[in-house]
């Protein structure tokens, strides 16, 4: 009788070290309001960005999102860049991070939360936010399409809020769109209303939607 139990006690215990969490720290916030600043295009919010996320990676070893935030600022840079070989090197660097945070992902990243983001997501998101937007030349766009379906496929995305689903179906609609790939296309952009996430990528796919005559 006590081999049953202690296999129900260790299941426990595992059910337990992962059981949800939430990570984000002081600062968090106003870091990813830097970076989306610095997305949109404004350079002293992208240097800040990049200047908190490396003191969050510090201060929270162990966190892949931090090391993709900041292989994406990074990549921010590459854009910014003047010179065509400063451009290729700041992408490369930051798509190499990016990479390297996603091998870094583990099931209990899954369950630790960024303001009720699982990490895992998040840090899936931000990857194919960044991979897919750099140049083809650069072949990262396979990259980008594995850490989509990745997300996806996630039981975790479905802990994650009604906008951060929506944006996920949202880029898998235009990729669906951009491989010619009609039927997913419509299924994707029907799971990103369904959502009734009240942000623009969801008013987008209804407008699309109904452009399809769907």
């Amino acid at each position: 009788m006590q081999k049953p139990l202690i296999a129900l006690l260790l299941a426990i215990a595992c059910n337990s070290a992962f059981a949800s969490q939430e990570i984000a720290p002081a600062g968090y916030a106003a870091a990813r309001q830097q970076f989306v600043a610095g997305a949109n295009g404004d350079e002293s919010s992208r240097d800040a960005a990049l200047e908190a996320f490396t003191k969050l990676a510090a201060g929270q070893p162990g966190h892949p999102v931090y090391l993709a935030y900041i292989g994406s600022v990074t990549a921010m840079q590459g854009r910014d860049a003047m010179m065509p070989w400063d451009k290729m090197k700041y992408s490369e660097k930051g798509a190499n991070m990016i990479e390297k945070a996603l091998t870094q992902l583990a099931p209990e990243h899954d369950a630790q939360l960024l303001n009720g983001t699982p990490e895992s997501i998040e840090t899936r998101l931000v990857a194919v936010n960044t991979l897919l937007a750099l140049p083809g030349f650069m072949n990262r766009r396979a990259g980008g399409k594995r850490a989509l379906q990745a997300a996806l496929d996630s039981k975790a995305l479905e802990q994650a809020p009604a906008p951060v689903r929506a944006n996920l179906f949202a880029i898998a609609a235009r990729v669906a769109a951009e491989d010619k790939r009609g039927p997913e296309e419509i299924a994707y952009l029907r799971q990103a209303v369904a959502t009734q996430a009240n942000i623009p990528a969801v008013a987008k796919a209804a407008a699309r939607l109904k452009e399809l005559g769907q």
